[in-house]
């Protein structure tokens, strides 16, 4: 496994210089060094503190009966910043005690929260790691070595994976300091205060009054200071969150204490008159012994489950803000850069910025479909006919329905699209909305198939495929390329190969067009490049070259078609489409 925990210790600790014993884990050495690591033999020499990079050392304790103590184990590596433990069966009390009164605590990127179930009371898992601690004493989540440490650890290892990138994060309740470090190691949080007792840098009063309305992107609060009540303080947090934030959380059940939640359909009540509630998280053991494994999961919201912990997240209502356009900054392409690449300038394209991040933006809308569902429907049902709000509410629905192969409300999604489409282009029209019309006419192709309207799905297909992409941006011609490609399997399956060929050499040529395109705008400036533009631009790149296979090896379709299709990888088509359709799958399979 030499390979695995190589990469695993280096998607941790980055590369960084690694002192183990050299002899000993040759094949590790090997694998560090190729991953770029400064290796140095712990057996040699204790290794210096090096002046140009993070330092680490390995150390594997795996023997039943080692021959010298584990605070002696670890002493040659003291001066470094990190330790990544190597641990089989072996009693965690002893280990984590040698290290926490060595100056040791856990590192607060060393336990993802799938991994969570891998830690219990008694051992370790297979690789644990370790930081120099920050602050004495043993106070501090990350210098316990217990179940209750690792719970409220793993809470906000759950908190991290709601971050987005850039959020102005809120921390209050237990373990804050420790939760601003975890948050801080295992998400792209953009600044992080707290709530503490103390005045001191990063921290600010339990009353938030400091704070200004709608000003935070997300808050973290387990067991939170409660000036008042538990009531009380879900409306200071309403307050305080913008209006496409988010909100993670969670209260210890404690029988009848009205100035808590003595249960979850009380907290669900109340926070649904305030927020949009959208996971529950249950955190219970996952066997019979109480000093074991444990794992958070969601769980649906109406289901009865006996857990000691209310976990929720829920957003802010981003129909809220529509009055108040003029204040939305997004927090990763904020107004401080200056002039921004018309693809993330929000503010501008939409009538109410605030839904684009609680209703469009994958990996970070609500994450609770039907509900995002109905966000959208309520889009639909107010906004302006040419608005990019109207456009994106169509998409999120229409996809919807794709998903769960609705049929009976294809035609009415079908007519939205075909509305939109229809509304008159001019040269003051924004560049999202065309952006829309483009991906609705593709999605309208893809509805019109299931509903087994071949002719129509055509005829929408080259709607998008004759799309101006260039109007938005490079990254458009994902659907331009896909329209094409989809247009030729119709073609192929009516016989009409000489057609078909033409889409696959189209979708090339797009390619190559988007390829050839002038970059340098579009991404942003130099210092602040737009992470995903590369990214999305090799999808298109992917997607041409999926279109130049099927034109290299079309001779094969006239003497075998499923020949000729295996050359061809139709998941690179929308991989996340993709990805979603099987999950569907996966989903109704579970139900049957």
């Amino acid at each position: 496994m030499t390979i695995q925990f190589a990469n695993a210790i280096v998607q941790r600790l980055g590369p960084c210089r690694i002192a183990l014993d050299n002899a000993a884990h040759e094949g590790l050495a090997r694998e560090l060094a190729l991953m770029g690591c400064d290796i140095a033999d712990i057996m040699k020499a204790e290794p210096a503190k090096s002046s140009n990079g993070p330092t680490a050392g390995f150390l594997a304790w795996t023997e039943p009966n080692p021959k010298n103590s584990f605070a002696d184990a670890i002493r040659p590596f003291r001066r470094m910043d990190a330790l990544v433990l190597q641990s089989a069966g072996q009693d965690r009390r002893v280990i984590e005690r040698s290290l926490f009164e060595a100056g040791w605590q856990r590192h607060p990127g060393g336990m993802m929260l799938g991994e969570y179930p891998a830690w219990s009371g008694n051992t370790l898992p297979m690789l644990s790691y370790y930081s120099r601690a920050s602050h004495g004493g043993g106070a501090h989540e990350l210098q316990k070595g217990s179940i209750e440490a690792d719970a409220t650890i793993a809470r906000y290892a759950i908190a991290a994976n709601h971050v987005r990138p850039g959020d102005q994060i809120l921390v209050d309740g237990m373990g804050s300091s420790d939760g601003v470090a975890i948050l801080a190691a295992q998400s792209r949080a953009g600044s992080i205060t707290r709530v503490a007792t103390k005045a001191r840098a990063g921290t600010i009063d339990a009353s938030l009054v400091a704070i200004a309305d709608h000003s935070i992107d997300m808050v973290v609060a387990f067991e939170p200071a409660m000036p008042a009540d538990w009531i009380a303080r879900l409306a200071d947090f309403a307050r305080v969150l913008k209006y496409d934030g988010r909100l993670v959380i969670g209260w210890r059940q404690l029988g009848q204490d009205p100035t808590r939640p003595s249960n979850w359909e009380g907290l669900l009540n109340v926070a649904s008159e305030l927020f949009v509630p959208e996971i529950r998280y249950v955190q219970i053991p996952v066997g019979g012994d109480p000093n074991g494994s444990h794992a958070i999961f969601p769980v649906d919201k109406e289901q009865a489950v006996a857990t000691e912990w209310l976990i929720m997240v829920a957003s802010a209502n981003p129909l809220l803000g529509e009055s108040t356009a003029a204040d939305y900054d997004h927090p990763a392409f904020p107004n401080a850069m200056g002039t921004r690449p018309a693809l993330v300038d929000f503010g501008a394209a939409y009538d109410n910025p605030w839904l684009y991040r609680s209703m469009v933006q994958m990996g970070e809308r609500l994450g609770d479909d039907l509900k995002l569902a109905r966000l959208a429907e309520c889009v639909i049902e107010d906004s302006r006919d040419n608005s990019a709000d109207r456009g994106a509410a169509i998409a999120v629905l229409g996809y919807r329905v794709l998903e769960l192969r609705l049929t009976h409300l294809v035609n009415q999604i079908i007519s939205l699209i075909a509305a939109y489409v229809d509304q008159p282009l001019g040269d003051d029209t924004p560049v999202h909305v065309r952006r829309w019309r483009i991906s609705l006419a593709f999605l309208a192709g893809r509805l019109s198939e299931l509903n087994g309207d071949r002719e129509a799905a055509k005829r929408w297909y080259r709607e998008a495929a004759d799309g101006e992409w260039i109007a938005f941006s490079p990254l458009l011609a994902t659907k331009t390329i896909a329209a094409t490609f989809y247009h030729a399997r119709l073609l192929l399956a009516d016989g009409d190969s000489p057609a078909a060929l033409t889409c696959f050499q189209r979708g090339v040529e797009t390619a190559l067009a988007a390829a050839a395109f002038p970059h340098g705008e579009q991404m942003g400036p130099a210092d602040q490049p737009l992470s995903f533009y590369l990214t999305e631009l090799a999808e298109v790149i992917d997607m041409g070259s999926q279109c130049a296979n099927a034109v290299a090896h079309f001779h094969l379709w006239h003497r075998d078609p499923g020949l000729f299709w295996r050359q061809v990888d139709v998941r690179r088509f929308g991989l996340a489409s993709w990805a979603r359709d099987l999950e569907q799958e996966n989903q109704r399979l579970r139900a049957a």
